[in-house]
């Protein structure tokens, strides 16, 4: 390695201290956003292999501003998928985490009562069904797919599991199949995830 590789490695995890919010941010790439993406692409593509559910291939990041969707992959018959990531966390839990850290305090979690948790999933998968018509370079004829990530740790699998009990989203208009993907949990040594249900 030379003196210049290891000058920009210090500038990058400068950068990705920097810019972390140290609030719910295992999926967090401070210094790639398209890179963070990708990594939550194939974190879930992981984990429907190892259920025996990997239902696309090929997965590659378009990159900013080729965006959206964030990534696209091929199904099982080669046609191509968007697919789009999308967060689910408290901003004022980051707000207040930040001004935690500052004073030197121990962060405070934020807490996720089923219908908070329902709530603001529904409006990241809403938000995300009127961005289909801003799709770059289509048609997809593979479908339109959501990954919405967190990593809060009030919604652990057990948790979300219940919440998810007898429940269904109003169908979208565009959106063929969406997911919530867990942070990595080691006893099963993978990153969860849920496919939503929804009405129809």
């Amino acid at each position: 390695m030379t003196p210049e590789d290891e000058a920009e490695i210090v500038r990058l995890l400068r950068e990705s201290r920097d810019r972390s919010r140290g609030y719910a941010d295992f999926f967090l790439w401070a210094v790639d956003r398209d890179l963070e993406e990708w990594g939550v692409v194939t974190a879930l593509a992981e984990s429907l292999e190892q259920e025996r559910c990997l239902f696309f291939s090929d997965i590659i990041s378009r990159r900013r501003p080729n965006d959206p969707p964030d990534c696209e992959a091929r199904d099982h018959g080669g046609a191509r998928l968007a697919i789009e990531v999308t967060e689910l966390v408290d901003g004022n839990a980051i707000h207040n985490s930040k001004k935690a850290m500052e004073e030197n305090l121990a962060p405070d979690w934020a807490e996720w009562p089923r219908d908070k948790f329902l709530s603001r999933l529904g409006m990241r998968i809403t938000t995300k069904d009127s961005r289909h018509p801003e799709l770059k370079d289509p048609p997809y004829r593979g479908g339109y797919v959501v990954v919405v990530h967190t990593d809060e740790i009030a919604l652990g699998r057990d948790t979300v599991a219940a919440y998810f009990k007898d429940y269904r989203f109003p169908k979208p208009n565009h959106i063929a199949r969406a997911f919530l993907l867990l942070s990595y949990d080691p006893t099963i040594e993978r990153c969860p995830f849920f496919e939503l249900q929804f009405d129809g």
